[in-house]
């Protein structure tokens, strides 16, 4: 292959919202491509099956083009696909969940049914919690920032478009306060400064919970933590300290509340959960109720079944089943989370749950070995999947049906390759958990198969 200029027509969109076209085999990943779009591009010498390039120029436009309504979407990594129309990436969606079935799979996935993508309630303004850093702006006063995609290079926030309102403005007023204090923010390259990040938690009725997370130790958060504790819908502040070196480590091994409540509630149908600024639970609470009563609908409980809820988190999944089922057991690999999930059973008087701590490769082996026998199991792995152990476990086990909840197409095809000598996949459904994204959650019904199939 020589080194050369040509037109690619973009075919179809990739897992990271990039188009993907066909050149002499060779796999080409464009940025801000859209299928039945043609771009020039340019092409170099490469033995690799697939090469990723940057548009020169969109020669022909496709109609599923928008303007993004956010001011900072083609330079902030949070989005990557707000230029897209809302119908077609709901389409798309579901596009990319097949694509990874054919690439990974040997599944005749045309002989079960692959459902239309579930639209969110709302596809702005749906996030329940805010991460941001806070950085100088030339100005002086204090901005958000999030750091460009594939760089760190900040990119001033004023405002998030998939950030509930709501966020957005307890933010600016904690930056004009910080600014009133004259509060330095943190500079990770000197190590030096005080606020380095904002993070805020909201449950529906628009309560918020702010943690202040600092890179250095200050008087002056005491000070703003008691005037943040009176802007109108904040009801708990608190203080973590994170000197770390590590960008992708936000909170501080200690959380301090200074002023409030320490959590709040949320709801989900009729179950309420206890929210701290660190706890693990879906962004998208009104698509949370969505994708649970799609897995309820699933599992096809009766009130005599017996539910695992596997990385069951704070309990969300399990204590939503709770009431169709005999007995739902949680398993979470981390203490704080089944500390958590114990916590919310109690508030919701749930007597016929419970969750264990460890991990449920070793622990669902050990607890079959004992003679526990599940009739249903619930799967909500983090984007790695399942893993080959765990499958095998699964397959030996032989229960009779499984509701594997995923956030990942690539892995769950992989999953489901495997779990295919012993279970019929019957349906997946995709569900749009994350708009302006290309990321998509899909729940898989399967079950066992027949000793003559």
């Amino acid at each position: 292959m020589t080194e050369e200029e040509v037109l690619l027509e973009i075919k179809r969109l990739g897992i990271n919202g990039e188009g993907i076209g066909f050149y002499r085999r060779l796999a080409v990943f464009v940025e801000d491509a859209i299928p039945k779009e043609v771009h020039r591009i340019h092409l170099t010498p490469t033995s690799e099956k697939m090469i990723v390039t940057e548009s020169l120029e969109r020669v022909k436009t496709s109609p599923m083009r928008i303007n993004a309504s956010c001011p900072y979407y083609h330079h902030c990594g949070g989005c990557n696909t707000a230029h897209i129309r809302y119908e077609a990436m709901l389409e798309w969606k579901r596009d990319i969940l097949i694509e990874c079935l054919a690439r990974y799979t040997t599944l005749r996935y045309r002989q079960f049914e692959i459902r239309k993508t579930i639209p969110s309630v709302s596809p702005i303004g749906y996030r329940n919690r805010s991460q941001l850093g806070v950085r100088k702006k030339e100005s002086g006063r204090l901005t958000c920032f999030m750091l460009k995609k594939n760089s760190n290079l900040p990119v001033d926030i004023d405002t998030c478009l998939v950030q509930h309102p709501k966020l957005n403005e307890v933010n600016q007023k904690i930056l004009k306060l910080a600014d009133e204090l004259q509060i330095s923010p943190y500079v990770s390259k000197l190590q030096k400064g005080i606020l380095r990040y904002l993070i805020l938690r909201m449950n529906a009725k628009e309560q918020v919970l702010v943690c202040l997370v600092c890179g250095e130790k200050s008087p002056k958060i005491s000070l703003l933590a008691e005037k943040v504790s009176h802007i109108p819908g904040v009801v708990g502040v608190y203080e973590s300290w994170n000197p770390s070196k590590k960008r992708d480590e936000f909170f501080g091994e200690e959380m301090h509340l200074l002023y409030g409540d320490p959590y709040v509630v949320e709801k989900i149908g009729k179950i309420s959960y206890r929210l701290y600024p660190d706890t693990f639970f879906q962004l998208n609470t009104a698509q949370a109720q969505v994708m649970y009563d799609v897995i309820l609908k699933a599992c096809k409980l009766s009130r005599k079944e017996v539910v695992l809820d596997a990385y069951c988190g704070v309990g969300s999944i399990g204590l939503y089943l709770a009431s169709m089922a005999k007995e739902v057991i949680g398993i979470e690999y981390h203490s704080s989370s089944v500390e958590a999930a114990n916590q919310n059973k109690e508030i919701n008087h749930i007597r016929n749950a419970k969750f264990l701590q460890g991990d449920v490769v070793s622990l669902l082996p050990k607890m079959i070995k004992e003679g526990k026998k599940f009739d249903v199991i619930v799967f909500d792995p983090p984007r790695t999947g399942l893993g080959k152990e765990l499958i095998q476990t699964v397959l030996s086990a032989k229960i009779p049906r499984l509701v594997y909840a995923s956030c990942n197409p690539a892995t769950l095809a992989k999953d489901l390759e495997l779990l295919s000598k012993e279970y019929q996949v019957k349906y997946i459904t995709p569900i749009d958990m994350f708009p302006q994204t290309a990321l998509v959650e899909a729940v898989c019904s399967l079950v066992l198969k027949k000793e003559d199939q």
